[in-house]
């Protein structure tokens, strides 16, 4: 193998053959290469000829750039600028080399632009002493840097990769003494660049221009390769040259436009010098007819839309708005030109265009940010950008014109067979944040992905369901990811591709857990490690152990202390059998998560309930886990200095239940969502305790499914308590009454082995569907069209996946949980334990469905003008001193003068309909008469005062709870109870429907 000493060796030769021929310009254009790649990338050849003295003894200079200061982390063509001024000589001259230097130094300097820096070439060896007097003879005489590449330093130069191509092309380099290709280089890449370099032809034909795009492209892309990328610029650039007209076609110009844009912008972070030949590409394609032109064109525009926004290009936000709209209106008028029925995939092509072009924010009136990064290579995307966006109005995306033209060409797919689908695909996949709340969401990704999945199968379906999911969870949307997840692990569920199935159930259960429902995402978890103990794949048990370790981790954020414990154990020896090296903790960091969880038990098993540290061990002992565990707990002790008050405020905020909470002969499940605590008490026997789970499960996920649809439930409590019986017994959910919360007796079938799994599912969704029609202020039906269209997108393969709720969470026998109820009634916690819900889950602060703020404005206006029917009333009570001071005690409440108003204003018609009525005549239809006339019944002086006793607090208070539920009703609210939560509808009110706003008025309590 040739070695670099062999081929310096051989370039030093042709270096001073250069002086015996005279061969001055290719000395010349040597140093120049050497130059543009080692010294600055922004350096020009000198015009004048070196026999004439016309270059003033510069060989060449560098033109002004400031890139390097505006960028000073670039790499590329600006990473190798300079601003200084720099001049380029050299020399073949053989002797005499000190003086011709010093000749030449005088040229420089006394002539033309000023200089700071020279760099001399020349094709004979200098020693270093007088390298060294040379370079302080320019600083003291010229006040210039000189750097000397002698014949030493150039050979060196020439033997490395970049540079090799030079000393073959100008010193006739044999191919045997060409140093072994670049490793980090691929060949092929290696190769296209040589036979570029090496050809004697003009770039001009297609086929040339391939060549070049996938050399430019890839010393973009690559790092390795981006000391090619000036080079391979340039011959992109020949394509535009001047030549004979006609040799190099129109188009073939346009696409070299298009990608030394694209490459000079993401390998050089700059569109300096290249932004006409955007303007030139939207042209020529703002009067094509090819798809394929548009969508460059609106692909050019994103890039010089992001180089503006960073300070990049020189452009104004209008003139890309304009040229953006020029491009659509060409589409459009494509579009209108073309028969779809006749031409369905050139249809397609054009409503692929459209939606691209509309997917560009509006950036009319946009703050740029000259300081922000400039993302090169695979990070040019819109995944940051996406991920701060909470809607397609923060991005300037005009939403509905692109939703339209997507669900128009979703439509067509059908049809228009030889559509690639691929790259809108990719798209709608990219954005699929600000997109996942349209309405018409779901439809255009069922027909994306049948699209895709008619191509490539359901993995690639699976795939694109997964990178949308992982995209909605860093936009912190995690409700629409669930959804994209649990299609997901239905497509991947095949047998070559269940392990993907497998890994979306676990990562299912992760969010549910994330937002803080302990048994949805125990459910999946044990679903993942069911279906995982008997796949075909032996591969696939290692997911038997990880499913068992975050079953535990589910029920210790449940508050299933006693459950968690026994559920340790058999994680641990499943772990043990299918796990390699099992017990690393390092290759299974969720060994520790293990231990220190199970630890937390114990120590507070030690602490504040001693009763139960003999039963935990006598749990922990079957693997020999409690010596292990209580070695921690003694660190873990140590340095723990709360009370059980602390511990239970701590345990509030981070966990979903009471600690302990599977203690005793009644077990509790907590969880919070939409506004909704849940309490679920059941007796605690395995049977009813899995039907309890099962059923706190469901309502879980079906709160998920529904929390982006807005079901407007009311802020309160549920306490629901469980009991088993059979089918004989017909009322399965029975309501108690109880103004303070919702409270039920919910009945369930007992799991047996013989159940029909369908039933129970229809059970519980049947018992959690009348739930939540009580707690919601929604219509029946908007609840029922609500449920309707979550069956549509599939929920009910979310609720049904897998084997039976009872089946795969029975792992722990009837001994098991007869001994939870015997310990006695541990719970750490106070009984009126609240769990917060996740953010995500939160009850919406918006304001609610059907609400308008200007008409409500106009009701409370109009609230101000009935109360003056009772004006006298309100008088009397103004000057009663006792009246008044009730008045002022229930604005210090939060009441506004609205709410006092209105409150008299009942209390006053309800006493005088009791007075018209009389006491013996109580009939609807003499009900509705008269309160017909006496709500429209002006008070006068001669009218009979009402004794003031009857505004009283609480008479005041009784009078304002019936005018809520009136209200709620006039904003068109249905609170169908026969004990309705007042508090909660007011909560609701306030919260989202305006019932703390008010208007201009004069103040009820001012001074009389």
């Amino acid at each position: 193998m040739v070695t670099r000493v062999e081929t310096e060796t051989f370039i030093r030769f042709q270096l001073d053959q250069l002086g015996a021929q005279n061969r001055h310009h290719d000395f010349e254009n040597i140093c120049f290469r050497i130059a543009q790649r080692r010294i600055s990338s922004n350096i020009l050849p000198a015009t004048g000829p070196v026999s004439s003295g016309g270059d003033q003894g510069r060989d060449g200079e560098t033109f002004f750039s400031a890139l390097p200061e505006e960028l000073p982390g670039a790499g590329g063509f600006v990473g190798r600028a300079t601003a200084e001024p720099l001049v380029l000589a050299c020399t073949i001259q053989r002797t005499g080399l000190s003086a011709k230097v010093r000749a030449d130094l005088e040229k420089i300097t006394s002539q033309g632009q000023p200089v700071a820096r020279v760099a001399y070439f020349m094709a004979q060896n200098m020693p270093v002493n007088i390298r060294h007097e040379l370079q302080e003879y320019a600083r003291q005489q010229h006040g210039v840097d000189l750097e000397i590449f002698d014949s030493m330093a150039i050979s060196t130069l020439l033997a490395e990769q970049d540079l090799i191509w030079v000393a073959e092309k100008m010193l006739d380099l044999p191919s045997n003494l060409v140093p072994a290709n670049d490793p980090e280089l691929p060949q092929w890449y290696q190769d296209l660049l040589r036979k570029v370099r090496e050809s004697d032809e003009p770039l001009t034909t297609a086929g040339d221009f391939a060549a070049v795009r996938t050399g430019l492209r890839h010393a973009t892309k690559h790092p390795e390769a981006r000391n090619d990328l000036a080079e391979w610029l340039q011959h992109a650039r020949a394509f535009l040259d001047s030549r004979p007209e006609g040799t190099v076609s129109e188009d073939v110009q346009m696409k070299a436009r298009y990608e030394i844009v694209v490459a000079t912008l993401r390998g050089m972070e700059t569109l300096r010098n290249v932004e006409e030949y955007i303007d030139e590409f939207i042209d020529y394609a703002a009067a094509s007819s090819a798809s394929s032109d548009l969508s460059d064109a609106s692909a050019l525009i994103s890039y010089w839309q992001g180089a503006w926004a960073r300070g990049l290009a020189t452009t104004t936000a209008e003139h890309l708005m304009a040229q953006l709209q020029r491009i659509l209106g060409r589409v459009d008028a494509l579009l209108a030109e073309t028969d779809r029925s006749v031409y369905p995939n050139t249809t397609a092509h054009f409503l692929a265009a459209r939606a691209h072009i509309l997917f560009h924010p509006d950036v009319t009136g946009m703050a740029r940010n000259p300081n922000a990064p400039v993302k090169t290579g695979a990070e040019m995307s819109f995944e940051e950008i996406l991920s701060e966006a909470g809607s397609a109005e923060e991005l300037g995306i005009r939403l509905e014109p692109l939703m339209s033209t997507l669900s128009d060409l979703a439509g067509l797919l059908p049809i228009a067979r030889a559509f690639p689908v691929q790259t809108i695909c990719d798209l709608f996949e990219a954005f699929s944040p600000v997109l996942a709340a349209h309405a018409d969401y779901e439809g255009i990704r069922n027909a994306l992905d049948e699209a895709i999945g008619s191509v490539e199968g359901d993995n690639a379906v699976a795939e694109r369901c997964r990178n949308r999911a992982l995209s909605l969870i860093n936009s912190d949307k995690p409700l629409l990811a669930l959804r994209e997840f649990h299609k997901a692990k239905i497509n991947w569920f095949h047998g070559d591709t269940l392990r993907g199935s497998l890994l979306a159930m676990l990562t299912i259960a992760g969010v549910y857990a994330d937002l803080k429902l302990p048994h949805a995402a125990k459910k999946y978890a044990l679903t993942a490690g069911s279906v995982a103990v008997s796949s075909p794949d032996s591969e696939d048990m290692d997911l038997v152990g990880t499913s068992l370790i975050l079953a535990f981790h589910h029920c210790y954020t449940a508050g299933a202390w006693v459950d968690a414990t026994a559920l340790s154990q058999l994680a641990i020896q499943a772990h043990g059998i299918y796990a390699e090296d099992a017990f690393d903790r390092e290759q299974h960091p969720e060994l520790i998560g293990l231990d220190y969880h199970q630890s937390m038990i114990c120590m507070a098993a030690r602490k504040f309930r001693p009763e139960l540290v003999e039963t935990l061990t006598d749990l922990l002992s079957s693997t020999d886990y409690d010596k292990m565990i209580w070695q921690l707990v003694d660190q873990l002790e140590l340095p723990f200095a709360g009370d059980e008050v602390s511990f239970t405020r701590t345990s509030a905020e981070q966990l979903g239940g009471r600690p302990f909470s599977d203690t005793g002969p009644t077990r509790s499940l907590n969880f919070s969502a939409l506004g909704t605590h849940w309490t679920i008490n059941c007796p605690n026997d395995r049977a009813t305790v899995l039907a309890a789970e099962r059923f706190a499960a469901a309502a879980q996920i079906l709160l998920c499914e529904l929390a982006t649809e807005d079901p407007v439930l009311l802020d309160e409590s549920v306490s629901i308590t469980i009991q088993l019986a059979g089918p004989e017994y017909k009322e399965r959910v029975e309501f108690e009454p109880d103004n303070h919360q919702l409270k039920a007796l919910v009945t369930l079938l007992p799991y047996t082995d013989q159940a029909d799994a369908g039933a129970l599912e229809h059970e519980i969704l049947g018992a959690v569907g009348i739930l939540l029609m009580r707690l919601s202020a929604l219509s029946q039906e908007q609840i029922l069209d609500m449920l309707e269209d979550a069956f549509a997108r599939g929920f009910l393969n979310q609720i049904s996946f897998g084997r039976p709720y009872d089946e795969i969470a029975g792992l722990l026998d009837t001994g098991h949980y007869l001994m939870a109820s015997k310990v006695g009634h541990q719970v750490i916690g106070p009984g009126d334990y609240v769990s917060p819900a996740s953010s995500a889950l939160e009850q919406p602060a918006s304001y609610g469905p059907g609400f308008l703020e200007t008409e409500w404005r106009e009701m409370i206006e109009e609230r101000y003008e009935i109360s003056t029917l009772v004006s006298f009333t309100v008088a009397r009570i103004l000057r009663n001193d006792t009246c008044r001071r009730i008045l002022v005690e229930l604005r210090d409440e939060g009441w506004l003068d609205w709410h006092l108003l209105l409150a008299i204003f009942n209390v006053a018609t309800n006493y005088r309909i009791r007075r018209e009525l009389g006491p013996e005549s109580s009939s609807p239809e003499a009900l509705r008469r008269v309160t017909a006339d006496l709500i429209h019944r002006r008070e006068t002086p001669e009218t009979p005062n009402i004794p003031l006793h009857h505004f009283s607090k609480d008479g005041l208070r009784e009078a304002f709870d019936l005018a809520t539920l009136t209200v709620a009703k006039r904003l068109g609210l249905h609170i169908d109870r026969d004990t309705p939560n007042i508090n909660g509808v007011r909560r609701l009110l306030d919260r989202r429907y305006g019932f703390m706003q008010d208007v201009p008025h004069a103040d009820l309590l001012a001074a009389q």
